[in-house]
Formats: C-alpha cells, sequence, structure tokens
C-alpha cells in the first residue's frame, strides 16, 4: 500500500473513533484540516510551455516566521515519547569529524553505504571513512564553498557544486576531475544524477536547471529548464521526473521524458525536496518551521510536520528507509524525528552545538549521518556504542 493511501486509511479509522466520543469530551471543530492549513493551487503544462506567474513567498527569504497556526484547544501537543521504536538511528555511533570552525553544507552516504562524503567552507570535497573516522581522500578544484554533492549509481563518480558557478565531476579513486560544466551565472545550490548516472542536473541561484550529458565532450547543456522565479534550492532525480524546491514557493516535477511539468504552490521558501522510497509522496521542508508531506499525484498535503526550527537556512530533510519517519535537522542544533503517520514527534537528539546543516539515512542500515555549521560530522546506529 502507497503512503498516500496508508495515510488515507489511517485517518479515516481515527476519524470513525473521535466520532464516537464520551459525554463531555471534545470533538474535533468544525471544518478543521487534519492535513494542515498551508493555502495551496497546483497546475499541470507543458515543458516548453510559459508558466502562470507565480505567487511571491509571504515575506523575502531568510526571515523569522511571525505566522504561526493557533494550535485548538481541544488537542494539546503529545510529549516526546521516552521509549522510542528501537528500528530509529538515536544513539551516538561516531564523532567522525569534529573539526570546529569549517562549516559544513553537504553530507551524504555512497550507495552502498560504506563511506560518507562531505563539502563545506574550506572549498573541499572529502571522503570518510565512518567506521575508522579515518579522511580517506580529499578532493581540491572548488574556488568557492561546496554547496551540494551527488553520488553517480555505480559510486565510480560523484559531482559537486557551489560558489564558482562550476559544477565538477570526480573520479573518486584518482580524485582527479573528469569534466567541469560551466553556463550557470550564479552560485550553484543543488546538483543530482539520474538513476543510470548518463545525465547530470544542476540548480542555481540563476533561477535556471540545467541538465547535462555525462558521456559525451560536449560543452553546453542538453537541456535548460527556465520556468523558476528565484533560487533553485534542491533537485532529486528518480525514473524520468526531475524534483526541484524553489525559493518562489513551489515544487515543481518535470518529466523529462514527455516534456511535461507539474506546479504545486506552498507559498513558502522550499529549501529541501525528496521522493519518498515508493515515488508517489513528496517531501518538503520550507522556511515557516514546517515540512510537508504532499501527494505526487494530486498534490493534496498529507501531513504536517512541526516541532523543529528552520526560518532562516537551508537544512535537508529525508525519510527513513521504510518510509515511516521522517527526519530533519534544525537551526538549534538537534534532529528531529516524526511519525510519519501521526505526524507527532517521536524524539529529539542533541546533536550538534550549532545548525544541523545535513542529515543522510543509510540507504540499506537504520543508520544515519548528520553534520553541522559548528564543523562536526556524526553518525548515529539504533543502539549505543558497545552493545
Amino acid at each position: 500500500m502507497s503512503i498516500a493511501a496508508t495515510l488515507a486509511a489511517h485517518k479515516k479509522k481515527t476519524s470513525i473513533i473521535s466520532k464516537y466520543q464520551p459525554i463531555g469530551q471534545a470533538g474535533p471543530e468544525p471544518g478543521g484540516n487534519s492535513a494542515g492549513s498551508a493555502t495551496h493551487t497546483s497546475s499541470s503544462r507543458a515543458t516548453g510551455s510559459s508558466e502562470q506567474t507565480v505567487a511571491p513567498p509571504k515575506r523575502p527569504l531568510y526571515t523569522s516566521s511571525s505566522q504561526t497556526p493557533p494550535t485548538p484547544a481541544a488537542k494539546k501537543p503529545k510529549p516526546f515519547t521516552t521509549t522510542p521504536p528501537q528500528s530509529l538511528p538515536i544513539h551516538l555511533d561516531q564523532v567522525v569529524s569534529d573539526a570546529t570552525g569549517s562549516q559544513i553544507n553537504a553530507c551524504q552516504y555512497n550507495t552502498t553505504g560504506e563511506y560518507i562524503l562531505t563539502g563545506g567552507v574550506d572549498r573541499t570535497v572529502r571522503l570518510w571513512n565512518p567506521d575508522t573516522k579515518f579522511c580517506i581522500k580529499t578532493y581540491e578544484a572548488h574556488g568557492w564553498e561546496v554547496l551540494d554533492l551527488a553520488v553517480s549509481p555505480e559510486n565510480g563518480k560523484f559531482a559537486s557544486c557551489g560558489g564558482d558557478r562550476t559544477v565538477f565531476l570526480w573520479d573518486v579513486m584518482s580524485g582527479m576531475t573528469i569534466r567541469r560544466f560551466t553556463g550557470h551565472t550564479q552560485r550553484i545550490n543543488a546538483v543530482d544524477f539520474n538513476e543510470e548516472g548518463t545525465v547530470l542536473a544542476s540548480g542555481s541561484y540563476d533561477t535556471t536547471i540545467r541538465l547535462w550529458d555525462c558521456r559525451s565532450q560536449l560543452r553546453a547543456p542538453i537541456q535548460i529548464l527556465e520556468e523558476p522565479k528565484d533560487s533553485i534550492t534542491s533537485i532529486k532525480i528518480k525514473g524520468s521526473d526531475l524534483l526541484a524546491g524553489c525559493v518562489d514557493g513551489s515544487i515543481r516535477i518535470y518529466d523529462i521524458r514527455m516534456g511535461s511539468l507539474i506546479t504545486d504552490q506552498i507559498f513558502e521558501p522550499v529549501t529541501s525536496v525528496s521522493f519518498s522510497k515508493d515515488g508517489n509522496c513528496v517531501l518538503a521542508s520550507s522556511l515557516d518551521d514546517t515540512l510537508r508531506l504532499m501527494d505526487r499525484a494530486n498534490g493534496t498535503m498529507l501531513n504536517a510536520y512541526k516541532g523543529h526550527t528552520n526560518n532562516k537556512y537551508k537544512i535537508r530533510s529525508c525519510l527513513s528507509n521504510s518510509d515511516a519517519y521522517v527526519l530533519s535537522g534544525s537551526e538549534d542544533g538537534n534532529i528531529y524525528i516524526w511519525d510519519l503517520l501521526e505526524g507527532e514527534v517521536v524524539h529529539k537528539i542533541a546533536a550538534h552545538s550549532k545548525i544541523v546543516s545535513a542529515i543522510d539515512y543509510h540507504p540499506k542500515q537504520d543508520r544515519m549521518c548528520s553534520a553541522s555549521v559548528d564543523g562536526s560530522i556524526k553518525t548515529w546506529s539504533t543502539h549505543p556504542v558497545g552493545t
């Protein structure tokens, strides 16, 4: 059963139970929306056609949120669970690096989960063995800070991008750059491979998404997507679909093969997007201290997740391997974990001393890695060290 169907069944069951309450117990408020109060619109059109003007965000990027929906009197927030499920990686496994002062912007496992790649303000990409805490190799070519990373499916190559307006394609073993893709006019915030590793997508502050052919020696991009109205912050590719989050408050899904585009508007600057494992849902982080789970088929917001702090900086979020939990860093240095169905925080990890800028879930195990503005890199497992 898909996530959307599971959520629908769960909410139907909850509504039936709440319908038969003891006398004197407060029931749900009339007209309430269990999926949250965010405004949503959706549009679909061909990629090459002109897009309707997108309403601007309610406030400029990197400003604090002052409009938080009031909590209904009948529904009090649940306390954090003191005994979280055993499958959650809430125990510190390794402090891979504690190089304070060197801000980390990106942290990602390779496709087998054996190694971790990180990139940050020191303009380098580093390959780590998380078990031995050993830095295997340092990749140096960027002239400005590294903002995002992507590992090719076969693990032999990876891509990096940053403030120097260039996408670098690297050979992991030799440490040499295979290709340099240039064409963006502003910093590049996001990069990702397709599932074959033949196409690389990059999203920039210049409001464009460019697709590059990794097999040919062509210098020009094979396609330029110009529908976004503001900075592209996050990109993910699954199959023939390209998912993009943008500061203009929109989530766009391009079908590269069919040449179509679907736009969902949440009217808040989007900082991180990702597909669920089954591909039927989209998880989006935005600068209003909220994560949203969207139904890819019709654009409905299935659930909203609150409790963390995210109103100024780009913070990455993700889903667990089973799609049962939502995880995100926070500007208060904590990692928050929500139950996907209930929408409640099940655990909060005091992870770093400063903003948790990036987290990534292990591709095969219930483990995760996290990185922070304080320069530290940590891994987390389901059991305490030594057990």
